[in-house]
């Protein structure tokens, strides 16, 4: 197997709380899995609320050890359930900016060479994460935002909307409604925030799917499965199956198609974007 040819990358924010994320991470890799994706999850946060942990798994290695030359990077990915792959970076994302020529083509070229296909890859849409990196308006092609129909969590995606805009030049966004009982509603609020970003951030929503109210999602979240596994039939499970069919049918971009060594290429060099505008900002 290579890393070469088919990776789509998807960045997932939420504009309340990372768990919320999380969760939305954990569920849809589980659901674009059962649709026969390989899936790799890039999971940057070390804390309760990474993807790892979560999930109730340890990581025993980080890319780290694979830039160190310590592991190989097929050692350092973890086998979730539900055919979930994880790539711990939470210490490797750090190291990036700092190496010589040399050791970042070192590095791409292992990326090429992995011991499994992945042609799915997810990563947060936060800005200011562990590493403050993973710069979502670099290395991803797709940004969907979850966010809920109440007040302060439409304000609160609107904010993320308009943080990613204006930091990393995002001019496109799909949305996901979560906590609505229909997919009118949903639809409604997607709507208002449409408007409203497009008026005053000249951003484009695009309504891709809701996620009613389900209590077996918190229950699979304390199975520490994603909900298609735990509870196939769930409202929420079909919600995410439907949002996984959305991400698989939809177009590529003409430059789409790339591997994951291309995808570590172009984070390099997003690491070194960043750490140059830190080192030259007032």
């Amino acid at each position: 197997m290579t890393g070469h040819g088919t990776l789509r990358v998807v960045s997932l924010g939420a504009g309340e709380g990372g768990s919320a994320r999380t969760m939305a991470i954990i569920n849809l890799a589980g659901a674009l899995a059962e649709l026969g994706r390989d899936v790799l999850v890039l999971d940057e946060s070390p804390t309760e609320y990474g993807v790892t942990a979560t999930l109730g798994l340890k990581a025993r290695f980080d890319l780290e050890d694979v830039i160190r030359r310590k592991r190989d990077l097929d050692e350092v990915i973890v086998r979730g359930p539900a055919g979930i792959m994880i790539l711990p970076v939470a210490c490797g994302a750090r190291s990036l900016a700092q190496l010589p020529a040399s050791e970042q083509q070192w590095l791409v070229d292992r990326c090429s060479r992995l011991g499994f296909a992945v042609d799915t890859l997810l990563m947060d849409a936060v800005p200011g994460s562990a590493s403050g990196l993973v710069w979502p308006g670099v290395t991803a092609q797709e940004v969907i935002i979850i966010g809920g129909g109440g007040a302060n969590a439409v304000t609160a995606a609107y904010a993320l909307i308009k943080r990613l805009s204006s930091e990393f030049g995002r001019r496109e966004f799909h949305v996901v409604v979560s906590d609505v009982a229909s997919e009118r509603e949903a639809r409604i609020v997607c709507g208002n925030v449409a408007r409203v970003a497009r008026r005053y951030l000249q951003v484009s929503l695009d309504f891709v799917g809701h996620v009613p109210p389900d209590d077996k999602m918190r229950h699979a979240a304390r199975m520490r499965l994603p909900v298609v596994a735990a509870f196939p039939t769930a409202a929420a499970a079909e919600s995410f199956r439907r949002l996984a069919q959305v991400i698989i049918a939809s177009p590529r971009a003409e430059d789409d198609g790339s591997g994951f060594d291309d995808f570590m290429r172009n984070l390099i060099q997003s690491s070194r974007v960043h750490i140059a505008a830190v080192q030259i900002s007032p």
